[in-house]
């Protein structure tokens, strides 16, 4: 295929319900001429079946099949592949509006862009949603501006969107600024937007509705687990720092280094929440430059400055509730009470990842109660809380042989997915639902008790 408009690069990974939603949008794009290339990332269902068979009855579908490595190496190999003038990206779980990216191309051809921004809209099974962003304001759309300008004026208007879908981009710019995605990573769009952004010479916002973003609870940024996410947020931002120091607050670029680090933060704060949501105290955090903004702030413009000391005050108390975790009566002397012969119980969730309701001078002598999971090999007893459960995972869990894992959950009647499931069932040796009437302490101090009672009649 020659002079070809747009390339569309779609990784796609075990999506066989969503991807014909997907590829049919993409194929109702009035005359503009489009090449569609499909990288199945080792999908295990029917996903790499059905993009085979659109490859075969449509010419302008290219599949390629590889080994599962995520959607930042998959994209990077259809940027190798892509002969279009624009590339767009596009997830396999998503779609676009009819002639959408007709429309988008026309405006980038109009503006001579390096970059092309359209609107998007989240959807919720049959509801569509604008999301959480503001919407850009329209002084700021329809007018070329420099990629730097554009992002300096999105981030004032608190319209700024680190995705990468909503924009098509020129591949001749793409290949002058010789970038490429951040492979084995999560939030990598977080990394690619701004410093692809900040490079284009000419961008502009338009008003074309473009992109669907569906919601789905088994979407990877759902399933994926807290630590892997944590450690992508903090390269993300190691990555925006180095980009960062190559300006000046007293240069020509100081705008956009002062708006950078409005950046850096708010990604901060995702990242300092998460670590108070993991229960490990052999965490290591990993390499960060959080207490940098009280070395330059001083150097900041007013505003930018506001922003990020509230960003960073934020960010701060979720680092703190991890920290006040750390030396809690549930953490700071488990191991002495452990090597001490106690019996040991790992509570490992709670509901929303609150505090236990507990104190401790009432748990039995002869027992220790943690929420600190590097202990979850060693411990006689693990609770789960199981409506939460499978958004605290971060991988599958050996049970020890000779522990008793239990399933707590504090509502009287729950209509739970999981309890349905024979295999699930089966791995659990209790389980807990709301505390007796007829009972005073409180329920893990009863639990002590039940286990107590299994652990002789196992004997």
């Amino acid at each position: 295929m020659e002079n070809i408009d747009l390339s569309v690069i779609v990784p796609v990974y075990n999506v066989e319900d969503y991807l014909p939603d997907c590829v049919d949008s993409l194929l109702h794009q009035g005359d503009l001429r489009i090449e569609i290339i499909l990288i199945d990332d080792g999908s295990t269902d029917r996903s790499g079946v059905i993009a085979d068979k659109y490859a075969q009855s449509d010419n302008r579908i290219k599949v390629i099949h590889k080994k599962n490595k995520g959607a930042s190496a998959a994209r990077n190999i259809g940027l190798e592949l892509a002969k279009g003038e624009y590339i767009a990206f596009v997830d396999s779980d998503d779609w676009v509006k009819e002639n959408s990216l007709n429309q988008l191309y026309r405006e980038a051809i109009k503006y001579q862009a390096d970059m092309v921004m359209g609107d998007f809209f989240y959807s919720y099974q049959d509801e569509i949603i604008n999301g959480p962003y503001q919407p850009v304001p329209k002084e700021i759309k329809n007018i070329p501006f420099s990629g730097k300008e554009g992002f300096i004026n999105l981030f004032k208007a608190n319209a700024y969107i680190p995705m990468i879908w909503n924009y098509i981009y020129r591949r001749k710019f793409l290949e002058k600024i010789k970038y490429r995605f951040e492979e084995g990573i999560m939030h990598e769009d977080e990394l690619w937007t701004p410093i692809v952004l900040c490079q284009a010479e000419k961008m502009a916002v338009v008003d074309v509705d473009v992109y669907y973003y569906r919601q789905r609870e088994g979407s990877v940024m759902k399933s994926t687990g807290v630590k892997k996410r944590l450690d992508a947020l903090f390269l993300v931002t190691d990555r925006l720092m180095e980009f960062a120091d190559r300006l000046d607050f007293s240069g020509e670029d100081a705008e956009l280094k002062n708006w950078l680090y409005v950046d850096i933060y708010k990604n901060y704060i995702e990242a300092f929440m998460l670590v108070s949501k993991i229960k490990d105290s052999s965490m290591i955090v990993s390499r960060h430059h959080f207490d940098r903004f009280w070395r330059d702030s001083w150097e900041m413009m007013p505003e930018p400055q506001k922003i990020c000391k509230k960003f960073y005050r934020i960010a701060a108390s979720g680092l703190k509730r991890y920290i006040d975790w750390r030396i809690s009566d549930w953490v700071a002397s488990v191991d002495s009470q452990i090597k001490a012969g106690k019996k040991s119980m790992l509570i490992y969730n709670t509901i929303q990842n609150e505090d236990l309701s507990l104190k401790i001078e009432d748990v039995p002598v002869d027992w220790v109660i943690t929420t600190d999971r590097r202990y979850l090999q060693q411990v006689n007893v693990v609770v789960f809380y199981l409506p939460d459960l499978h958004q605290e995972l971060e991988y599958d869990l050996d049970k020890p042989e000779g522990q008793i894992w239990v399933s707590w959950y504090l509502e009287p009647e729950i209509d739970h997915p999981l309890m349905n499931e024979p295999e699930i069932r089966d791995t659990f040796d209790l389980w807990i639902t709301h505390q007796p009437d007829d009972k005073k302490e409180h329920t893990l101090i009863y639990l002590c008790s039940l286990v107590d009672d299994k652990m002789k009649f196992n004997d």
